[in-house]
């Protein structure tokens, strides 16, 4: 099923644009999150304007590592929130973390990243 509403085509805009980017690996289903990779996870949204037509979305995006943590995994890991912040998506925050993927703890950086989506 195609979803054409604003909110699913900004998720799909954003995913889009992260999986443009050479040495980007998006990532948008949790059964198929691969170390190494930017997962993108359900974003949060205020509405502006009437009947919702325009809104801000922040999206929570996970890069995350192979483990365990250590420098070099550090250093894979800003590597590819180098090449994040670089894109054209806007980049709000950022702090590492981790995240549990099939019982094992994973190192990672959680970037938050603003968009505007809206109507025609």
């Amino acid at each position: 099923m195609a979803y054409t509403d604003l909110l699913n085509e900004a998720i799909d805009d954003v995913a889009a644009t992260l999986a443009a980017v050479s040495g980007i690996r998006c990532v948008t289903d949790p059964t198929k999150l691969v170390p190494n990779c930017v997962f993108l996870l359900a974003p949060s949204f205020t509405t502006y304007g009437g009947n919702g037509n325009i809104v801000t979305m922040d999206f929570p995006i996970k890069v995350v590592g192979s483990g365990p943590a250590g420098l070099p995994v550090l250093r894979d890991i800003l590597a590819i929130v180098a090449l994040v912040l670089a894109s054209s998506v806007i980049v709000l925050s950022g702090q590492p973390g981790s995240i549990e993927i099939g019982g094992a703890s994973f190192p990672c950086y959680d970037l938050t990243v603003k968009v505007q989506a809206q109507t025609a």
